[in-house]
């Protein structure tokens, strides 16, 4: 029901109630047409009781203006503005404000006011001072009453919304709470597990087990969507990431193809290995999404029977779940690592730093006061090292504890965060951004984290100069950052010390992003993350 009935519904009794009141109140007796008119406004009111007027925005214009013709006759045939029944005109102002808005009342008012001051002026034989003031009184309050009811809508209309965003909020939040608790309860009971890692070499396993092979590779989409990782093999000597052109002949095919196992002949060079002369393909989907394929091979033509083709088509459903649920679990303990991450920077601030700002005030008293000649150099230097290493300490601590807030954006921390290094190094950490527009919370951390960690990965390679450049548009954005550092070009097999590009390009895919890193030119190290929403 509509929250406006029941007030309209009191307000259009009162009324009437008042008017009968008045009319009583008469001590020369009530009048034939005061008594009907009195009828009439009742009758109305029961009617409009149990057949309430439509408080839609469609609503029927017709009813609204019976509404309105209904009190302004009583009124103007009761006395005009000197009827007892003339506070029956708030009703109709009312019941329009609620229903469409403030100019619509607004005009229902004026109406109203003239419909009943026109005749009655037009009437009366010599228009006095008195009535004037009098119909301009009434005009007054028929307005003010359309202003009150025009804005009590809007009010009304903005306090709903804000309720079913709340309630929408606690409803995502309850979805949540009760889908972490069911992947809990699943995650005690599944009988593989949620580490990416173990899940592959669990996959590899099985292949191993289940074939008589020479060659066998577990091959996953880049999450950037630029290629593919060979994430396992054997028998093989595969790159980390191949592109769509570099993908062996034989494995390119199965990308697009429905989730079914097929039997290959191969040539020399169309396999992982160039001395495989058959072999077994099958692409591993969930939620209808193509998450890694499978390749098994031998060196034997037509070594892999019909048979066999179906063991691999039954194991490949089980083991491209266990595959996704890792990648998904992998997902949240990224957010998790974030959350523990500044907890320990704020342990680490409340306890160890104010032990070392402790320790330092000690050492400066017994510098002041020791005179022994033997210990106060000692003193000094002890003084200078710790006093460093709290410096080190606070710096530390302030990008753990940097991050994107609701309050604080990507341009506000990366400033901060870019000072703090020229101050520590002494080189240059220059950012240069364009119109200050903010992403979603959630997009804006994810490259907050890709460019703190890049940073970061650069200064431990030694002192470098660093340049960020940052463009965004509310929806799309580009981040690309150049370093002049030695040791930092990831083209082709990536290092060892390199593999924390792995986990940028995950935390890019996480928001659909890609991460680019290009040839070092002149000794210049660029990475370039983009993100299209197509918002």
């Amino acid at each position: 029901m509509n929250p406006f009935r029941p007030p309209i519904t009191a307000i259009r009794w009162g009324t009437v109630a008042v008017g009968m009141a008045l009319a009583g109140a008469n001590l020369s007796g009530i009048e034939p047409r005061v008594f009907l008119a009195g009828l009439v406004l009742a009758g109305y009111a029961g009617w409009r009781t149990f057949r309430p007027l439509s408080l839609e925005r469609d609503a029927p214009q017709g009813a609204i203006a019976v509404e309105a013709a209904v009190h302004v006759a009583v009124v103007a045939a009761t006395g005009f503005w000197a009827s007892p029944f003339v506070l029956s005109l708030v009703t109709a102002v009312l019941v329009v404000g609620f229903v469409h808005s403030f100019a619509a009342s607004l005009r229902v008012s004026l109406l109203s006011a003239v419909a009943v001051a026109a005749p009655h002026h037009l009437t009366s034989s010599s228009p006095s001072l008195s009535e004037v003031t009098l119909s301009a009184q009434w005009t007054t309050t028929l307005v003010l009453v359309a202003v009150v009811a025009g804005y009590a809508r809007r009010f009304s209309i903005e306090v709903a919304a804000r309720h079913m965003r709340d309630v929408d909020r606690l409803d995502r939040l309850a979805q949540a709470n009760a889908l972490l608790h069911s992947l809990h309860d699943v995650a005690q009971a599944l009988p593989s597990s949620l580490d990416l890692d173990e899940a592959l070499d669990s996959v590899l396993a099985s292949l191993r087990a289940f074939y008589d092979l020479t060659t066998v590779a577990v091959l996953l989409p880049d999450e950037t969507g630029s290629g593919w990782t060979v994430a396992r093999q054997q028998g093989s000597r595969l790159p980390v990431h191949l592109d769509l052109e570099s993908l062996p002949d034989a494995v390119g095919r199965t990308i697009g193809l429905a989730r079914r196992a097929r039997r290959v002949d191969l040539d020399a060079g169309t396999g992982l290995a160039a001395r495989s002369r058959s072999g077994l393909y099958a692409p591993l989907c969930a939620r209808g999404e193509m998450i890694a394929i499978v390749a098994v091979e031998h060196e034997e033509p037509c070594r892999f029977s019909a048979r066999e083709v179906q063991v691999l088509d039954g194991f490949v459903e089980g083991a491209a779940l266990a595959i996704d649920n890792a990648r998904r679990f992998r997902q949240l303990r990224r957010s998790s690592a974030d959350d523990e991450r500044s907890r320990i920077a704020g342990e680490l601030h409340d306890r160890v730093g104010q032990s070392l700002a402790c320790m330092a005030f000690e050492i400066d008293l017994l510098v002041r006061h020791r005179s022994d000649d033997e210990l106060r150099p000692g003193l000094e230097g002890l003084r200078g090292d710790l006093r460093a290493v709290i410096g080190e300490i606070r710096d530390t601590l302030s990008d753990l504890r940097a991050d994107v807030t609701e309050d604080r954006g990507l341009v506000e921390t990366t400033e901060a965060f870019l000072d703090r290094v020229s101050q520590r190094s002494g080189r240059k950490a220059l950012f240069h951004y364009g119109d200050n527009r903010r992403l979603p919370i959630l997009h804006e951390r994810a490259m907050w984290h890709i460019l703190y960690e890049t940073v970061s990965q650069a200064l431990r390679r030694g002192d470098c100069t660093v340049e960020v450049w940052w463009a965004c548009d509310g929806s799309d954005a580009d981040l690309e950052i150049t370093t002049d550092v030695e040791g930092f070009d990831l083209d082709g097999e990536a290092p060892p010390d390199q593999a924390w590009i792995e986990g940028l390009r995950g935390q890019a895919a996480d928001i659909g992003a890609t991460v680019e890193v290009e040839t070092p030119v002149d000794g210049i190290n660029r990475l370039r993350c983009s993100l299209r929403t197509g918002a």
